[in-house]
């Protein structure tokens, strides 16, 4: 009898010992994957995809301002700074993407495929510009403050995955209004920034922050 409960005992010592490893195994892979460094998937290359900047982005513009193809033209040569260094990167123009997809049919995630084929890249970075919108004065006193938002999507074009996504929406507040902003209010000398400086500062913030971006 007292054998038997030995074993018994002795079985269930192992059974928790084999639940607790495990269990922590499992964990350490779960926190692996939340901060990303085991989700990387490799890439053969990365299509930056022309701006896309909404209707709605510029509001209610005067003749003369800032126009959608211009915004973009803007964006895309932030981006071509900042990642056409990068080897696997490859910056597409609206004439190219044109000439690529002439001949790919079905619907997004098909002509991604194409594209990836004919560039030899296998995941795409789209970037939408959805509000732009100057400020109103000068460096030190404004009317109305420069606002932007935008978002990026790095997606694999196999499967469809969203491998990396980032997005930025700021209107700038003077240091009297948040008192927590003073560093980054330092940062741009005290002063009232244009939106082309906001814009500019927040993709290279985000970009700096894409594992797939890092040289």
């Amino acid at each position: 009898m007292r054998s038997f409960v030995k074993k018994i005992t002795g079985s269930v010592i192992v059974l928790l010992f084999c639940t607790l490893f495990f269990s922590s195994c499992s964990g350490k892979k779960a926190e692996q994957e939340e901060d990303g460094t085991a989700a990387l998937q490799p890439l053969t290359g990365i299509v930056v995809m022309p701006t896309v900047v909404t209707k709605e982005a510029l509001g209610m513009v005067l003749k003369g301002d800032a126009t959608r193809a211009g915004v973009a033209t803007f964006v895309d040569g932030i981006l071509r700074d900042e990642v056409g260094g990068n080897e696997k990167v490859r910056m597409v123009t609206e004439g190219q993407l044109d000439a690529l997809l002439s001949d790919a049919s079905g619907g997004r995630l098909s002509q991604m495929k194409a594209l990836g084929a004919k560039l030899d890249a296998n995941a795409v970075l789209d970037i939408t510009v959805t509000r732009f919108r100057e400020r109103e004065g000068s460096d030190i006193s404004v009317k109305s403050p420069a606002s932007a938002a935008f978002e990026m999507v790095l997606t694999h074009v196999e499967s469809g995955v969203v491998l990396w996504a980032a997005s930025f929406d700021e209107t700038q507040e003077a240091l009297s209004s948040n008192l927590l902003s003073l560093a980054k209010v330092k940062s741009r000398g005290f002063k009232w920034i244009t939106v082309e400086n906001l814009v500019s500062q927040g993709m290279k913030e985000r970009l700096a922050d894409c594992p797939y971006l890092q040289k």
